[in-house]
């Protein structure tokens, strides 16, 4: 198991539309996998993170979902 995250940044995004991305990508990790969800703000650019457990060379996608992939950019 390794350690991951997928992070969620909002220029164009309302906080509400960041926490409801993250909150998609967390419930489809599932609570054994979740680790924690965090949040900053810095002169209006909001990020939103969702650190979770993974398999190792586990694909970062599963339980995403794809309607919000204008809104999000992610890094590892």
């Amino acid at each position: 198991m390794q350690v991951k995250y997928k992070f969620y940044r909002g220029l164009l995004a309302s906080w509400d539309e960041l926490f409801a991305q993250a909150a998609e990508f967390a419930q489809g990790l599932g609570a054994e996998r979740l680790i924690n969800i965090s949040h900053a703000n810095s002169g209006g650019d909001g990020t939103v993170t969702v650190w979770y457990w993974a398999d190792e060379g586990a694909s970062e996608e599963e339980g995403e979902d794809q309607r919000f992939s204008r809104f999000r950019r992610t890094i590892e």
